[in-house]
């Protein structure tokens, strides 16, 4: 098939994230890492935020439909998109739809990974990562604060749902609610205070990716009205100035896995 002869170049890995307008520069550092692990791939990222990709104004940042379209048109053989969403909720969904619906015109081989807790083993990992990273004392609380999806049937709701149970189960001092959808935070604060009113402290352990305006403003919001009862500290920053998941290591090394395994379904031998 001639058209066949288009596809002469290797491997491309498109890193797939919400995009962040002042921690960007994490996904950044994570592509640098990937970079250096996958020396035979060239990588690329598509950010799904399209108010980050107007601030950003950078042409290199593409949407995944632009990316593909542009390594399609390079000739690409083989593609693997990475899933850089915690939960395989909505924005994950629409990376699914948005392959799927490349394959049905492209040559090139295309493959995703699976949201980042999503397969048992790696959840545990990083949840229990977390739990042991901050053990709790007699009079000493977590909170830990997720992002939430707006639709109860989204199918990412099986790994939010096992986050909060495991997590609460590790520990009776551990607490969990939302920022919006499942378990808000306004919804729950009552009870969440009624908790608390007897601690010595809360730590509030935002589970973002990378912690950037909801860190700024709805956590910083949570941690004013919970001063009220108890004092209140954040989890500590891995680097930079705040604690963001994707510098903990667990999690580091699942999307690591995670491409590796996209690759071997490729037929592509990865570097090791």
């Amino acid at each position: 098939m001639k058209r066949l002869r288009h596809y002469n170049k290797g491997t491309a890995i498109v890193l797939c994230c919400f995009g962040s307008v002042n921690q960007q520069a994490k996904y950044s550092s994570l592509r640098a890492q990937l970079d250096a692990e996958f020396e035979n791939a060239d990588l690329f990222m598509a950010l799904s935020s399209k108010s980050v990709l107007k601030k950003l104004a950078d042409p290199e940042f593409k949407t995944l439909p632009e990316q593909l379209a542009a390594l399609d048109r390079a000739g690409y053989q083989h593609i693997c998109v990475i899933s850089c969403y915690l939960f395989p909720t909505e924005e994950h969904q629409q990376l699914v739809n948005v392959v799927e619906g490349f394959r049905a015109f492209s040559l090139a081989k295309i493959e995703y990974t699976p949201a980042i807790i999503h397969q048992v083993k790696n959840a545990n990992q990083i949840l229990a990562a977390l739990h042991q990273q901050f053990n709790c004392t007699e009079n000493n609380y977590n909170l830990f604060i997720y992002h939430g999806a707006p639709n109860l049937d989204a199918a990412g709701y099986n790994s939010i749902n096992y986050t909060q149970s495991l997590l609460t189960q590790l520990s009776s001092h551990n607490l969990v609610c939302s920022l919006e959808g499942g378990h808000p935070y306004g919804l729950m604060a009552q009870t969440l205070k009624q908790q608390l009113i007897k601690a010595e402290q809360v730590r509030l352990i935002p589970l973002l990716l990378v912690s950037g305006n909801h860190f700024e403003q709805d956590v910083a919001e949570i941690a004013e009205q919970l001063k009220q009862i108890t004092h209140v500290t954040t989890a500590p920053a891995i680097t930079g100035d705040r604690f963001c998941l994707i510098d903990v290591a667990e999690v580091k090394q699942t999307l690591i896995v995670q491409t590796r395994e996209c690759l071997t379904k490729l037929g592509v031998v990865p570097a090791c």
